[in-house]
């Protein structure tokens, strides 16, 4: 009796015939986010909205951009005067950028408050964010330098780098974040059309999404 269930079994796989116990197999369907997952997620979003309104409701905030504005144009300034017609590795840009990650830091803490990053968790997320802009805003410029920097690329990118951080604010806080996020894919093609004045383009251009943003917390708040 054996031998002759495993040629039964034997001849219905050759043939191609699910067995029983394959017809008893279900494949499981694909997972989706159910109701409360989705409501989870609205009121996570709620919650870090209002969180973000209640911190802006400080007044040192407006300040605090409008000084990190001020910074960052000055040493993209300073960037477009070392600019040369022909790219070429230059340390001097790498110290400038890390004096002005210092002063911005600094600009933070003295007119934004001393724990400014630990204030709400609102802030907090939106630092990651800055920060994870700031590596890949870096490791753009170490693979154009790989490749070669006699065509600098990574200026172009920075455009599309600062689009998509301000793109994700807009999704977590406030659609409003989507002007600077568009004015930031127009900055991008701009750097690319016209690139021996890219530094001095993305300068000025964060500088005003920055000075904005102040100028909009300070009606709003």
């Amino acid at each position: 009796m054996p031998v002759a269930s495993q040629r039964k079994a034997f001849s219905r796989a050759a043939s191609g015939v699910p067995t029983a116990e394959e017809d008893s197999l279900e494949i499981s369907p694909a997972w989706e986010p159910g109701g409360e997952a989705v409501e989870g997620l609205h009121r996570w979003r709620a919650s870090l909205r209002e969180d973000m309104s209640r911190t802006l409701d400080d007044p040192r905030w407006p300040r605090a951009l409008a000084g990190v504005g001020v910074v960052h144009l000055l040493a993209f300034l300073v960037c477009q005067a070392l600019a040369e017609p022909v790219s070429r590795r230059d340390l001097r840009y790498l110290a400038i950028w890390f004096v002005e990650l210092v002063c911005v830091f600094g600009v933070m803490r003295a007119l934004a408050g001393r724990h400014w990053i630990r204030r709400s968790a609102a802030v907090n997320l939106a630092a990651k964010l800055w920060t994870t802009f700031l590596i890949l805003s870096f490791n753009v410029v170490s693979l154009n330098s790989l490749v070669g920097i006699e065509n600098p690329w990574f200026k172009a990118v920075w455009g599309t780098l600062s689009t998509f951080l301000f793109a994700s604010l807009a999704w977590l806080f406030t659609p409003l974040f989507f002007i600077p996020a568009v004015q930031m894919w127009a900055t991008g093609m701009l750097m690319a059309q016209f690139d021996p004045y890219a530094y001095l383009i993305y300068g000025v251009s964060w500088s005003l999404a920055l000075f904005g943003i102040a100028g909009w917390i300070r009606r709003a708040h």
